[in-house]
């Protein structure tokens, strides 16, 4: 079932898609007086562990597989807490085929939970290419909480979005790609506990 009820949370995103038990918010904030910024952030629950969530972000091998969209995945592990990954995205017409380096770095907190965050960042490995638009300015993170109901999930993402593409032929595409990317992320750990 889904929903777009539009209602707030207490941080001032809205609720604009609950689908497959995953809820996906926005709010938007102006960065200069003609630019917008979109922060998304979803919150769903696994039932797995924090560690498992944490490896298969970093696993090359499994990577296209929930990340909808990307048709390459690599990985270059500086340590045990930090990793840089470059993704590609083949995306459907009209949107360009895009992708991004981005530097993750974790931690743990408090009670166990897990915080992943994460930028873009320009590496000597994966130069830009003129066919392909790569996305920067990208911040984020991910947040792994250990509860009675299993592995509760916070992920938020702040992006620009295209100047050249209207918000109603986007937003659709961001959104389903996003609930699609958290359900497959779900199956393939619960699907692969021991």
């Amino acid at each position: 079932m889904e929903s777009n009820d539009g209602h707030h949370d207490s941080s001032g995103y809205i609720l604009v898609k609950k689908s497959k038990g995953i809820e996906l918010y926005e709010k938007w904030h102006e960065i200069t007086t003609d630019r917008m910024a979109r922060e998304v952030k979803v919150m769903y629950t696994i039932h797995a562990s924090a560690a498992s969530a944490v490896s298969l972000l970093s696993d090359e091998a499994k990577a296209t597989q929930w990340n909808k969209g990307s048709s390459m995945y690599q990985v270059i592990t500086k340590d045990d807490h930090s990793w840089i990954s470059y993704i590609q995205y083949d995306l459907p017409w009209p949107v360009d085929n895009q992708d991004c380096v981005l530097q993750y770095n974790s931690s743990y907190t408090i009670n166990n939970h897990i915080v992943i965050n994460f930028k873009s960042v320009e590496h000597v490995i994966f130069p830009s290419s003129k066919n392909i638009s790569r996305i920067t300015d990208i911040r984020g993170k991910w947040i792994f909480r250990e509860t009675s109901e299993g592995l509760r999930v916070e992920y938020s993402i702040t992006t620009t979005p295209s100047l050249t593409l209207p918000h109603w032929l986007t937003d659709p595409l961001v959104r389903n790609n996003l609930i699609d990317t958290m359900d497959e992320f779900r199956n393939i750990l619960e699907t692969s506990k021991n």
